[in-house]
């Protein structure tokens, strides 16, 4: 292959998974809106928005607790049902680490947002790793997420859990 195009083909390499930078607002509460075009969201100020993967996914962590993680993925304008979208997330996130989900439940926000929520528990019974998955009246989606490392930090990162998703706001 000749020279330029392997250089061509590691700079696309290096580009993938890596959507446009999210816009970071500081807020006077030791928080932070993070906004893109498909989403914005709030999360405590010292955590660290990743790279967008290829699939729409970001992880949210905090540095030295690498364990314990926030999370939103894009998931785009949906007609699917919400069982259809239960199922679909169960399969990758079962993939990723085996646990017991829950039934879903379906609510809306205070936002007017659609929302599907479910937990995944680990073999202790305990809820380790959360969803909400939101839809708005276009149908356009996003998941978000949280993984507890350790129960004894549960309360404070439900906390920031539930603020990430009363603050979403899904679409431009």
């Amino acid at each position: 292959m000749p020279l330029i195009t392997q250089a061509l083909a590691l700079l696309a390499l290096s580009f993938m998974g890596q959507g446009p930078t999210p816009t970071v607002e500081p807020l006077k509460d030791g928080f932070v809106r993070v906004k893109t075009d498909a989403y914005a969201i709030e999360i405590p100020k010292a955590w660290t928005v990743g790279e967008q993967t290829p699939w729409g996914a970001r992880s949210i962590i905090l540095k030295g607790n690498e364990a314990t993680e926030l999370g939103v993925m894009t998931a785009g304008v949906t007609k699917q049902s919400w069982d259809q979208l239960y199922k679909t997330s169960l399969f990758f996130i079962l993939r990723q680490e085996k646990g017991n989900p829950t039934p879903f439940k379906l609510s809306k926000t205070k936002s007017g947002y659609e929302m599907c929520s479910f937990q995944v528990a680990d073999e202790t019974g305990f809820a380790k790793r959360r969803f909400v998955l939101l839809k708005n009246e276009k149908g356009e989606a996003i998941a978000l997420n949280v993984s507890i490392s350790d129960p004894k930090k549960a309360t404070e990162m439900i906390g920031y859990f539930d603020r990430m998703v009363r603050t979403a706001h899904v679409g431009k």
